[in-house]
């Protein structure tokens, strides 16, 4: 399954005679040329300005464009001039670590060289997701468990954890974590199907710490705690959903989620519909 993701991420890179640039931005920024690490701990603005060039790759970026995203209140004289001096550490913390000719300017555009083989987490995790979605609607439940598998493996954190007030991965951000929560929760289905409680549950708490509304998975966790005779927590669950659902949107749990409470709490052995 990897393979089959590297080899979709990788399709446009089969010609690259540049060096392989690998970056990790979920939960951090750690970009290395070859074996060598790039220092992106020193300056911020060094490291947001990589980080985006990155991202941003396939594209010539035009100066006015970096000079908006990252110095959008500065008057444009200042703003050209601390652009330079970021640039100028660009190229030196690429220089460094073995990327001498990296950073490349094209007219008054900028970005990455085109002969870099680029290997980025973030399209990992985004072909991932998109093999998972196409492999649902083919019904090949397997393939779907490969994919979320392999996005659960890479999502080690929010897209640059240490820059989390950069509005330009704002949108990035919450792209990724999206991909992460469908896979939670598609992974957190299929063991519920398999009868795996321990597994389901993890993924399900997992996935609640970020949106505790989510009624799918609540009634996810209800159902492995009434499987596994914890019946009274399942019970406790339905009230701590309703509880946050009335506070945040002042409506009340919907009829299915009723239905798995009144399920639960009847006498008797609990079987889960999953």
């Amino acid at each position: 399954m990897k393979s089959r993701i590297d080899g979709e991420v990788s399709r446009t890179n089969e010609a690259r005679r540049g060096p392989v640039v690998a970056a990790a931005l979920l939960g951090g920024c750690r970009i290395s040329v070859g074996e060598r690490m790039v220092d992106t701990a020193s300056s911020r603005r060094t490291r947001g300005l990589v980080a985006y060039l990155v991202v941003h790759r396939r594209a010539w970026i035009p100066r006015d464009v970096l000079m908006d995203i990252f110095w959008p209140h500065a008057a444009p004289a200042a703003a050209r001039n601390s652009l330079h001096v970021a640039l100028t550490r660009v190229r030196a913390a690429l220089r460094a670590a073995g990327g001498e000719a990296l950073l490349e300017r094209n007219f008054d555009t900028y970005g990455i060289s085109r002969d870099a083989d680029v290997r980025l987490d973030v399209d990992q995790v985004e072909a991932a997701g998109a093999l998972a979605r196409r492999a649902i609607a083919a019904g090949d439940a397997v393939r779907a468990e490969q994919a979320y598998g392999m996005i659960c493996q890479l999502y080690a954190g929010v897209f640059l954890a240490d820059d989390l007030y950069v509005d330009w991965a704002l949108p990035v951000r919450e792209r990724l974590a999206r991909e992460a929560i469908e896979a939670q929760r598609g992974l957190m289905h299929i063991y519920l199907r398999r009868g795996d409680c321990g597994a389901a549950a993890v993924l399900a708490r997992a996935v609640l710490v970020v949106d505790p509304a989510d009624e799918d998975v609540n009634r996810g966790l209800m159902a492995c705690l009434a499987s596994s005779g914890q019946r009274h927590l399942a019970l406790e669950q339905y009230r701590r959903m309703a509880r946050t659902l009335w506070r945040t949107y002042r409506i009340g749990p919907s009829a299915e989620s009723a239905a798995l409470y009144e399920a639960i709490r009847k006498p008797g052995p609990y079987r889960s519909a999953s």
